[in-house]
């Protein structure tokens, strides 16, 4: 849990015990909301429906609306490609390279405030020393006509990860993550080239 979250449970345990009853929508309505909370109420109707294993409904309303959720898939995914390089490396240090890192800039301009803050997904490293790089993408990497996977800016974006993160006596990996393409039954052509390996000057 994040630390606000670890902050805030115990007082929310505290208030309502271990095992709450869910609220009825009747009982939400019967709250008074201050003008900052007020809308907040669709979040605890919403909220509501999960605990009671219902969901969303698909249907519109009669005033033409109709009630979605929006998920960021690709921050899903840069957290299911953190997990997953956790567990695939269990004695090594893998950092939340957006969260839990010492972030570097690009450039610094002459008086030396730094330009360009670099944030990758992910950062591999044993003793202090970064042995790789990994930026999630969640893309498809098989090329069409709109797009030639993979994409020129994601590999500028991994080699200047690569700079600013990497070491210069230790060769260090760079690595894009890209989802597997059930559409696909063959790897596609940027996996089937020779691995491309990227040295500081």
């Amino acid at each position: 849990m994040p630390e606000q979250v670890k902050e805030l449970m115990p007082n929310l345990v505290g208030a309502v015990g271990c095992r709450p009853k869910v609220p009825t929508t009747a009982q939400i309505d019967r709250v008074r909301l201050a003008p900052i909370t007020a809308g907040f109420r669709p979040l605890a109707e919403l909220s509501i429906r999960i605990a009671g294993r219902r969901g969303l409904s698909a249907g519109a309303s009669d005033e033409g609306q109709c009630k979605g959720v929006l998920l960021d898939v690709a921050e899903l995914w840069e957290l299911y490609v953190l997990a997953a390089l956790r567990r695939a490396w269990p004695g090594m240090d893998v950092a939340h390279g957006t969260r839990g890192a010492n972030h570097r800039p690009l450039l610094r301009n002459d008086r030396g405030v730094p330009l360009g803050i670099l944030k990758p997904d992910a950062i591999v490293g044993r003793g202090g020393q970064i042995v790789a790089i990994v930026d999630a993408k969640y893309k498809r990497l098989w090329p069409s006509a709109w797009n030639p996977a993979p994409q020129r800016e994601d590999m500028y974006q991994l080699v200047a990860y690569m700079t600013r993160y990497g070491d210069p006596r230790n060769i260090t990996q760079g690595v894009l993550v890209y989802p597997f393409d059930r559409g696909y039954p063959i790897a596609s052509p940027a996996e089937t080239r020779r691995s491309l390996a990227f040295e500081r000057a």
